[in-house]
């Protein structure tokens, strides 16, 4: 393929990656405006060309390499070591991954775990449980897991890679859209997470357990509190998708996309199949994304946030290039653009036998303030939680964020997080 067709292909999967302004000086994109998932006609795509995949061929070849090296988990290593506490005597905080087996084939849930330094009884602490969404991983959190402290010594933060995504083991997804159902992939998901609470011994205390979910890992996880409604008490939706039609689809260009580009959606042919088929340009592509996203800690102009920023990005290249398996969650779950097939507003929200009833959840709807997901649709669930079940629900909205507000405000965002901590 060649290097215009490729990036003609990259550049209509990934979709409106900026919405910068077109220049002749080469120029990194800037992340002004959330917007979903959706195609550009072709002479944009060759106009903005220089400055779509901002990565130099030099590095992408050696992302390249080491991955291919049978290191690729040094990627996430080089990230994690970006933060003060992990790696390092000293402080208050001790760090570590853990992979914890979910079932008899030996496929594992990584997880990054930060704990008080002085030893302590996993059920006897309160335990704040970060989710990403799709294509995503728990390193995305990074800024988070920096910021957001223990309290007391009473907390315990895990931030896990969901089956099937980031470094969580890679199995063969058993599911095809649209022969199987989504109940059966649904239950694919909630078996293993299950699995990983029990095997992580959280369920011993569950009114100490916190769950912040972000995007597609909140969809799963709202439809998991209504199979084991006692396993936490606050579940904070991040951004939330599957919950409604849009009302927004108009304002981000993504109400009706191209037929073929609905095609692609349906059987999983996405930006991360492109990364893993061309093999050096990989990371390249993955710029195009990356260098937008995370802007922000360059403007930081620290040393650490300059690491961060290219740990991000590699990090970001060896998570879209392994194997995919959850990522096929997606054409279940959403229409293409990001619509849901079957909205959770008019099906777990509005049923009074969805389960929900059986437990005494306090929910947290967060949006950003440019989010292209539709708050309206999380104002009106809150408002069903509060008055038909009886469960206390409120929604907030980000300043100066997007989709991904957990990083584009990160310091709001810490601050919400940290108070819904001190209310247990």
């Amino acid at each position: 393929m060649s290097t215009k067709s490729l990036a003609n292909s990259v550049r209509r999967a990934f979709g409106n990656l900026a919405k910068h302004r077109i220049n002749t000086k080469r120029q990194y994109p800037t992340a002004s405006v959330s917007a979903a998932p959706t195609a550009i006609p072709l002479y944009e795509i060759i106009i903005r060309l220089p400055n779509l995949f901002p990565r130099s061929y030099n590095d992408s070849v050696r992302d390249y390499n080491d991955f291919c090296g049978n290191t690729d988990e040094k990627f996430q290593e080089e990230l994690l070591m970006t933060l003060p506490f992990f790696g390092e005597p000293g402080g208050s905080k001790r760090a570590e991954i853990i992979r914890t087996t979910i079932d008899d084939d030996g496929n594992y849930i990584n997880e990054f775990c930060i704990m008080p330094k002085k030893t302590c009884r996993l059920d006897r602490m309160k335990h704040l449980i970060f989710i990403h969404g799709y294509g995503a991983g728990m390193g995305f959190f990074l800024k988070n897991l920096e910021n957001i402290p223990l309290l007391n010594d009473e907390w315990c933060i895990h931030a896990i890679d969901l089956p099937g995504y980031g470094f969580s083991s890679r199995c063969r997804f058993p599911f095809h859209y649209p022969t199987d159902t989504i109940t059966d992939v649904h239950s694919w998901f909630h078996d293993r997470i299950n699995r990983w609470f029990q095997r992580r011994e959280l369920l011993q205390n569950p009114q100490n357990n916190i769950i912040m979910a972000h995007s597609l890992g909140a969809y799963l996880m709202a439809l998991y509190s209504s199979k084991y409604p006692a396993h936490f008490k606050k579940i904070i939706m991040c951004s939330p998708a599957g919950i409604c039609h849009s009302t927004t689809a108009k304002a981000v260009g993504n109400a009706n996309p191209p037929w073929w580009y609905t095609k692609l959606w349906d059987r999983n042919i996405s930006p991360f199949s492109l990364v893993r088929g061309s093999s050096r340009l990989g990371s390249k592509l993955t710029s195009g994304w990356t260098y937008r996203r995370f802007r922000k800690l360059l403007h930081e102009k620290t040393e650490r946030s300059t690491r961060q920023f290219e740990a991000l990005h590699r990090y970001s290249y060896a998570i879209f290039n392994k194997q995919g398996c959850g990522e096929y969650l997606l054409s279940f779950a959403l229409r293409c653009g990001g619509d849901p097939r079957i909205p959770l507003e008019d099906t777990l929200f509005k049923r009074k036998d969805s389960g929900l009833e059986k437990g005494d959840l306090e929910w947290l709807w967060l949006y950003g303030e440019r989010d292209w997901m539709d708050a309206n649709g999380g104002r009106r669930v809150s408002q069903c939680l509060n008055e038909n079940l009886g469960q206390k629900s409120e929604v907030f909205v980000v300043p100066d964020a997007g989709h991904h507000l957990y990083f584009d405000n990160y310091e709001c965002f810490n601050k919400i997080i940290v108070n819904q901590m001190k209310s247990i």
